[in-house]
């Protein structure tokens, strides 16, 4: 199969008015980021954890990752100096263009090898997991699920956060390459991919700002330990999670599609509340991996407004044929998941 290029996709005018007169109907159900939640390095930290298929275990450091990243250079715009793949990210538009972006927790990754006629190996950097960030050496024929996750956040109005979960029967072999954690290794049978709003040092996540090209926008992959972590523990969240109903091929196809966006977008556009989110930047993603029916192609255009929203996301899966139309929306809560450890 041969996969789409990595593009700048330019926003229709139509799709733009009919937004714009859905906005103030629909704004509070957009959610997609928890950087107002967020307080220290070591929020998505891992935890101890019952060996087994979902990870191998705890693998505890000498020095913790806060002790040595608390320091920000803001000449070098870095966390950590010695990080071969510390973006050092400004802004190039915006009202802050030149700051610098806050990639403590927020990096894109960085494809160091793809898979080919000799290895369906995909191998990535800057890799989220344990507070800092790890090579990763991804065996992508391994996929057994995808999983739609749904996060949601407490408010009087519902709001939410999308992501996917990759589920391997392989195991995910980590390395670091954070100045804490270099040469260490962990292995991991659950990574997250998860399309995120990137601030500026110190600033917050805002609805309304996040139209005005007050954020960088960054393709991140984590370990489900990292996000469990920050979700469940941390927040006491409510994650639904639907099995995407995907082919082998297009499982593997869609981790090397997005790892490609990922390097190609870097830190370089702007996160938009509506146009560029959570949610309808992965289904750009599906998008370019699955093949559709002719009906699939017409219920996905009617069903187009659903796309900016985490919280009625289903619709759009559905129409896509990812999705049955039966299937409970808490059919797999993640808190009660037992193929996952980290829920008991």
């Amino acid at each position: 199969m041969t996969l789409m290029t990595p593009s700048t996709r330019p926003t229709c005018l139509r799709k733009v008015l009919v937004s714009l007169a859905l906005f103030m109907l629909v704004l509070p159900l957009v959610g997609c980021d928890d950087l107002m939640k967020e307080t220290h390095w070591a929020d998505e930290s891992e935890q101890p954890m019952q060996a087994g298929k979902a990870d191998s275990g705890f693998l505890a450091s000498q020095v913790a990752p806060s002790e040595l990243n608390d320091g920000f250079d803001s000449e070098l715009c870095a966390y950590d100096r010695q990080d071969p793949f510390e973006p050092r990210a400004r802004f190039s538009k915006g009202p802050w263009t030149g700051e610098c972006l806050d990639t403590k927790k927020r990096r894109p990754v960085y494809v160091l090898s793809a898979p080919d006629e000799k290895s369906s190996n995909l191998e990535l950097a800057n890799v989220f997991h344990d507070g800092g960030y790890w090579y990763a050496d991804i065996p992508t024929d391994a996929v057994v699920e995808a999983y739609f996750q749904l996060e949601y956040f407490p408010a009087a109005v519902p709001a939410g956060h999308t992501q996917i979960r990759f589920e391997f029967k392989e195991p995910v072999v980590l390395v670091g390459h954070s100045t804490w954690n270099v040469g260490e290794e962990f292995e991991t049978y659950n990574l997250v991919i998860s399309a995120e709003a990137v601030p500026r040092v110190g600033d917050s996540y805002d609805l309304v700002k996040g139209m005005q090209d007050h954020y960088g926008l960054a393709y991140r992959v984590t370990t489900l330990a990292a996000r469990y972590e920050s979700m469940i523990v941390e927040q006491g969240h409510h994650v639904e999670q639907w099995r995407l109903q995907m082919t082998e091929q297009e499982r593997a196809d869609l981790l090397v599609f997005y790892a490609y966006e990922s390097e190609a977008l870097g830190l370089r556009e702007t996160y938009h509340t509506l146009f560029r989110n959570c949610t309808n930047e992965l289904i750009r993603n599906l998008d370019g991996v699955v093949h559709y029916t002719v009906g699939e192609q017409i219920k996905k255009f009617l069903t187009k407004g659903t796309e900016f929203y985490p919280n009625l996301i289903r619709a759009a899966l559905i129409a896509r044929g990812l999705l049955p139309l039966d299937q409970s929306t808490d059919w797999y809560a993640l808190e009660d998941d037992p193929s996952y450890p980290g829920s008991e």
